[in-house]
């Protein structure tokens, strides 16, 4: 080797630890995309759940699905994207419960492969090779991939937004102009849409799209972007109305209920400023310090909130912006967006919902920005430390997660076996076992022209292939008002069950909405309460004739 040649290697500046680390992920990129994908499918079939949530809202979305497909009936309800894109596959297939929560499983799928080619060479590949693990070890993402709950589908939905919208506007220095990138506008302002009309919130990834161009100085774009939103907007709109001769707004009755001081109880007035503001403080302290923290299996999933440790996430928030603001603009769009999303969610959500998948659809964002600010610490030269404490944390935090997944998997252990075998009342308590039975006896034992009123018409739905009245609340306590209700609907029969309030310990108390209806009808007529079955003798239900 020539003087010259060894003079200039030893000027060369050693590379960092990080510098190294990014070198090593980003050659073996695909490897660890493969890696994922199979501990994704490992621990999705381990942890897999073949019956539908006490909460019903996952029962609910097949519900309109098939109501889409019998009735041509728009699903305008929540998000109404998710329902038509099952409609699909029911209207093939049948009323496959287990086919259904697989498409969950294939969104998750895609969507892993999503964020790995949104974010492939354009962060640190430590950092993206990373998330991407912990997405693929992490039980509570992969809960969703066997749930018919929308968030696997938004998730899918949310990483291909993103690979788009990063390779056609944010890769490129200048606005892409209208007469060239017509469809590429066209085909922004449509993923935009299926973000809202999945999940309402999605609509706030059109003012973080907004917001970047701003910040970069794009107007053009983001005139051509309102534009080409607005359009296809106000196209799917027209198409509802004239198609399917619906003009109910999913906005309508969710915006009504969030502006409320009680959802349940309009009589408690609208939240004020003062309100709103309280409402931001107490979501954030409940989805930042227990949710997010829970996900990593650094706090237990029973516990209070703490609000040193939403502070935490907070100050590498605003760590992560600065240094995306200066060095990164694809995780510059990735802060707006969060900010924007999550910090409308902490305004019109009541802090009574505390959800953890209301905030999960962004974990591995969250995760990925944060992180990155960290890194980007570290790489300044009086913060080099960090770039020995991260690796070590990044392990510590993969077996917390792991340890999660792992006592997850052994307690679903027993109930797949059973399941698998055909058992479908194993795990249940005996509440439900009684209601699921007495929806099924109802089914086959009642004529098929009334309709049959019950607390969880999606439940029984699911469990009996037939359609069941909903009697959620009561307004008045009026019997006649009662008893015409049911009439106007065609309600000859109600399931009056025994579900706990407290769904993991049997008590006293049990969700009386039924109870009350039908005591209030008694109370004045009791011979129109008519007895007919009861199943169960621990935690029965009933089903009763209305006697017109």
């Amino acid at each position: 080797m020539s003087k010259h040649k060894q003079k200039l290697k030893s000027k060369e500046k050693p590379k960092d630890i990080f510098e190294r680390l990014d070198q090593f992920f980003d050659k073996r990129g695909n490897v660890f995309f493969w890696i994922s994908l199979f501990f994704t499918l490992l621990f999705s079939f381990l942890l897999f759940n073949f019956r539908v949530s006490e909460a019903g809202d996952d029962s609910a979305y097949i519900f309109r699905a098939f109501l889409f497909v019998k009735e041509f009936k728009f699903p305008s309800f929540q998000g109404p994207l998710y329902p038509i894109f099952m409609s699909f596959f029911i209207w093939i297939f049948g009323l496959n419960i287990t086919l259904l929560k697989s498409l969950s499983l294939v969104s998750i799928i895609f969507h892993l492969y999503f964020f790995y080619k949104a974010f492939k060479g354009r962060v640190s590949g430590l950092l993206m090779v990373y998330v991407m693990i912990i997405i693929s070890f992490n039980a509570f993402v992969l809960y969703y991939s066997s749930q018919t709950y929308s968030e696997a589908f938004y998730l899918c939905l949310q990483a291909v937004f993103f690979w788009f919208f990063f390779n056609a506007f944010v890769s490129k220095a200048e606005s892409p102009g209208i007469k060239d990138s017509w469809g590429a506008y066209l085909i922004l302002g449509m993923l935009i849409l299926f973000l809202g009309l999945t999940r309402s919130i999605g609509y706030g990834a059109f003012i973080a799209v907004l917001l970047f161009f701003a910040v970069t100085k794009k107007w053009k774009s983001m005139l051509f972007t309102t534009g080409a939103f607005a359009l296809e907007f106000g196209l799917f709109n027209f198409i509802k109305k004239i198609v399917f001769q619906s003009s109910a707004s999913q906005f309508s009755t969710q915006l009504t209920r969030l502006m409320q001081v009680d959802p349940f109880d309009a009589s408690k007035g609208s939240e004020d400023f003062v309100g709103f503001i309280a409402r931001f403080v107490g979501n954030s302290n409940l989805y930042l310090s227990k949710h997010i923290y829970k996900f990593l299996g650094l706090r237990p999933e029973v516990l209070q909130p703490n609000g040193f440790l939403t502070l935490i996430i907070y100050a590498l928030f605003f760590v992560a912006i600065y240094y995306a603001f200066k060095k990164n603009k694809y995780l510059l769009f990735t802060g707006i967006y969060l900010m924007v999303l999550i910090g409308i969610t902490f305004v019109i959500v009541q802090t009574r919902w505390d959800q953890d998948r209301l905030i999960l659809v962004y974990f591995p964002l969250i995760l990925l920005f944060l992180f990155s600010g960290i890194y980007y610490l570290g790489k300044q030269k009086s913060a080099k430390f960090i770039q020995v404490l991260l690796p070590v944390l990044f392990i510590v935090l993969f077996f917390t997660n792991l340890n999660v997944t792992s006592r997850k998997v052994k307690e679903n252990d027993e109930y797949l076996m059973q399941s698998l075998a055909g058992n479908q009342f194993y795990g249940m308590t005996n509440d439900w076992i009684n209601y699921i039975k007495m929806s099924q006896w109802a089914a086959k034992n009642v004529p098929p022209d009334v309709m049959i009123a019950c607390r969880k018409p999606s439940i029984s739905f699911i469990y009996a292939k037939r359609q069941f009245y909903g009697i959620y609340r009561y307004s008045t306590e009026d019997p006649d008002k009662l008893l015409q209700r049911l009439k106007d609907n065609n309600v000859k029969y109600v399931i009056m069950a025994s579900l706990r309030k407290y769904p993991k310990q049997k008590t006293e108390y049990t969700i009386n909405t039924v109870q009350r209806y039908l005591y209030f009808i008694q109370q004045k007529y009791p011979e129109k309460i008519k007895h007919v079955q009861t199943i169960g003798v621990d935690e029965p239900a009933y089903l009763f004739e209305i006697v017109y």
